[in-house]
């Protein structure tokens, strides 16, 4: 266990400050925490952590090529982060006693695949609480996304991602889904939402908007969502239902899916529309699109969403 503090940097970048903290919450289980201030799209909380031979190995949530690798020399760490098909070296000084969680991280077992847990280790005070569908296109994001938010107090379950879906799919998935954050202490249980990329967010349009019986949402964030002229009357009926609603849009056509948004939804008080700038395969490198992610997507979820939740 410890507080270790010390530097990483990729190749040609400069070195930036980091921080590694090793804890043992409970007995036979530890965890640890990697924090990169000023690249905090490096940041992660990994559950699950593996020690052999002085080797620590560390595993990012949801990214399987996202590992840290250390070898412990005295009282320092040294060893390479892999960012997929990138590599920083750190090396890392105990500084003394582990600084407390910021949030705690869980696989939860599906069918097809795992889903993580965020939730934020203090649960004194309830909070929202996000069930994230993404597909393949968003999939690389979504635990950087899920780590953001955690941060900022905001429970978040990521599922799966999948490039196909239909109701009879998506229904029980997200009923499973809710079932789980109203157990998962510190949710608010009356600001619960769903977050949906892609095919996803139509289809869970549509399935909220099919019936008053269906499962029930305190909000709805619908990103890159490109529904036909039949599906408006979807989203009308949403915004009909003063559904707080969220669209978000990156990419070339990212101008014409947004207005055609506004359009269906015919300036709603209740909805807002926005697009923004999609980081591309550098997302984790420092300098790319979206290094910093307080002032990027993330940063615009949290500002509408405790919007949508305080009204």
């Amino acid at each position: 266990m410890g507080h270790y503090e010390g530097s990483i940097a990729l190749a040609g970048q400069p070195e930036m400050r980091a921080a590694l903290d090793i804890r043992h919450p409970s007995p036979g289980h530890y965890e640890a925490e990697l924090t990169v201030p000023t690249a905090t799209a490096l940041n992660f909380v990994a559950d699950t952590i593996l020690f052999s031979n002085n080797q620590l190995r560390l595993t990012r949530p949801g990214r399987a090529g996202q590992v840290l690798t250390l070898t412990q020399e005295g009282d320092f760490w040294r060893g390479s982060l892999a960012l997929d098909s990138a590599k920083a070296e750190a090396i890392l000084l105990k500084r003394g006693a582990p600084t407390p969680s910021t949030y705690r991280v869980e696989e939860v077992a599906q069918t097809e695949g795992s889903a993580w847990l965020f939730s934020p280790s203090d649960t004194g005070t309830p909070g929202a609480a996000i069930v994230l569908l993404p597909d393949a296109a968003a999939a690389p994001a979504a635990a950087l996304w899920a780590d953001a938010l955690a941060r900022e107090g905001i429970i978040v379950l990521v599922l799966p991602a999948a490039d196909s879906a239909t109701a009879a799919t998506e229904t029980p998935r997200l009923q499973a889904s809710l079932r789980l954050l109203h157990s998962t202490p510190g949710t608010d249980t009356a600001s619960i939402g769903a977050w949906a990329s892609g095919v996803r967010a139509v289809v869970l349009a549509q399935v909220l908007a099919a019936s008053s019986d269906g499962p029930r949402l305190a909000f709805f964030m619908a990103q890159n969502a490109e529904f036909s002229p039949a599906d408006r009357a979807i989203f009308r009926e949403l915004k009909r239902r003063k559904l707080p609603l969220l669209g978000l849009y990156s990419g070339a056509t990212s101008a014409r899916q947004a207005t055609a948004l506004r359009n269906a939804l015919g300036g709603s008080r209740g909805a807002t529309v926005r697009t923004y700038r999609a980081a591309g395969p550098d997302l984790l490198v420092p300098g790319g699109p979206s290094p910093r992610f307080g002032a990027g997507l993330p940063g615009e979820v949290v500002e509408w969403l405790r919007g949508a939740t305080t009204k």
